[in-house]
């Protein structure tokens, strides 16, 4: 036997609806525009070998996809594993998405100034 708690009647608490626009505007669009600006500057490279590749074909495209395709899987995810571990889920999307960014804009400073 198992006991699973009942789905979710009265929708996401505030704290996750919170790490959910937070993941969407670090590791949603701020990475896709740092990861955009960054490689548009010359001697700036992507870390990732995969990203690296795919970036030289159609850059918006292809990671707008991906992000895409990574908010779907985690959002399923989400909807499907109960509280309190749910929330982990925005959370670490949105601690990546930060540090992400923040890597990013780094880089791009660096780039720059140099």
């Amino acid at each position: 036997m198992n006991w699973r708690q009942p789905a979710r009647l009265t929708g996401p608490s505030n704290t996750a609806v919170a790490l959910w626009a937070v993941a969407v505007a670090f590791f949603g669009v701020g990475d896709l525009v740092t990861t955009l600006v960054g490689y548009s500057i010359t001697g700036v490279t992507e870390l990732s070998p995969v990203v690296k590749l795919l970036l030289e074909r159609h850059a918006l495209l292809v990671l707008t996809g991906l992000k895409a395709a990574v908010f779907v899987g985690f959002f399923a995810i989400w909807k499907y594993v109960s509280w309190p571990y749910s929330i982990g889920i925005p959370l670490g999307l949105a601690l990546l998405g930060v540090a992400v960014t923040a890597w990013n804009t780094g880089i791009i400073l660096t780039a720059l100034l140099a």
